[in-house]
C-alpha cells in the first residue's frame, strides 16, 4: 500500500531541492542561508513565464553534461557558479544580457565570500557566452561552452522542441523576420570549422549537431 506522504510528493519540488542542494554546496557552510536567499533568486529569474528554453531545466542539463567532464575542469566552482548566473539577465530583446548577467553574478556571489580569482574567472565565462569563443589559454571555458551548446547535437525530436522553445521566446519578432534573423545565428555555427571544442564533444556531437542545424534552416525555408 502506498503511503500518502509518498503520493503527496511533487516532482517539480524535488529537482528543485536538488539543484539547492548543488547550488548551496558551492559556498561555506557559515553562508548557507545567504546561499539559499540567493538560489531563491535564480529560480525565480529563470521561471518567468517567457523563458521556454532558457529556465532551470536548461541549468540541469548544463550540469549533467558537466558532471560527465567534472575530471577535465580546473575549477569546477567557477564553471559550475557560471553555469547558474549565464542567463540570469535574459531578456531577448536586449543586446547586453550577458554583461548585464556577469554584473549580476559579480555583485551576489562576492557578498557570498567567493575569492576573487574564482569571479573573474565566472565573469570572463559568463561573457563569453555572447559570441561562443573560448578564452585563450582556459579549457574550462572549452567544456563550458560545449555545454551550453549540447543541445544542438541532441536527437532530432528533441532538438526540434529546443528550436520550437527558442521561437515561443521570440513570439514579439515576426515570421519573416525571425526566420531570416534565426537562419543568420545557425548558419554562423555551420560556418565555423568546428561547432564544438572539445575533441570528446566533437566527435559525440559534432556531426549531429549540423544535421539538425541544417534541418532547422531548410524548415525555416
Amino acid at each position: 500500500m502506498t503511503h500518502s506522504s509518498e503520493v503527496s510528493i511533487n516532482p517539480e519540488n524535488k529537482r528543485i531541492e536538488a539543484l539547492q542542494e548543488n547550488f548551496c554546496g558551492i559556498f561555506n557552510e557559515n553562508k548557507r542561508t545567504e546561499a539559499e536567499e540567493l538560489f531563491e533568486t535564480v529560480v525565480r529569474e529563470h521561471q518567468a513565464d517567457s523563458r521556454k528554453y532558457h529556465n532551470l531545466e536548461h541549468i540541469e542539463k548544463m550540469l549533467d553534461f558537466l558532471k560527465t567532464h567534472e575530471q577535465e575542469i580546473k575549477d569546477v566552482v567557477g564553471v559550475k557558479l557560471a553555469t547558474y548566473f549565464h542567463d540570469i539577465v535574459y531578456d531577448p530583446k536586449a543586446k547586453d544580457n550577458e554583461e548585464k548577467s556577469a554584473e549580476y553574478a559579480q555583485d551576489y556571489v562576492t557578498r557570498l565570500g567567493i575569492p576573487k580569482d574564482i569571479i573573474s574567472h565566472v565573469l570572463a565565462l559568463i561573457r563569453a557566452t555572447e559570441k561562443h569563443k573560448i578564452i585563450n589559454d582556459d579549457s574550462d571555458s572549452a567544456i563550458f561552452l560545449d555545454g551550453d551548446l549540447a543541445i544542438l547535437g541532441s536527437s532530432e525530436e528533441e532538438y526540434g522542441e529546443y528550436a520550437k522553445k527558442i521561437r515561443e521566446e521570440y513570439l514579439w519578432v515576426p515570421d519573416e523576420q525571425y526566420r531570416i534573423g534565426r537562419k543568420k545565428v545557425l548558419q554562423g555555427f555551420l560556418d565555423r570549422p568546428k561547432i564544438y571544442f572539445t575533441q570528446r564533444v566533437i566527435e559525440e556531437l559534432e556531426q549531429q549537431a549540423r544535421r539538425n542545424i541544417k534541418k532547422e534552416i531548410t524548415d525555416l525555408s
